[in-house]
């Protein structure tokens, strides 16, 4: 708290080099969930890959 208020306050995000998301939800409509699951099946992942709930 102290080191907060000798910087007035402000936010500092230097030491962060940038904000990377570790995974995505995507939520569509039932309608065309088969086809969400089709387009994410071609991309490149790092994770489990695409499932339907």
């Amino acid at each position: 708290m102290l080191l907060h208020a000798l910087q007035g306050g402000r936010r500092n995000f230097a030491s962060l080099r940038s904000m990377q998301p570790s995974r995505y939800d995507l939520v569509v409509d039932e309608e065309v969930a088969d086809e969400a699951v089709r387009l994410i099946g071609g991309l490149h992942t790092t994770g489990g890959g695409p499932t339907r709930t």
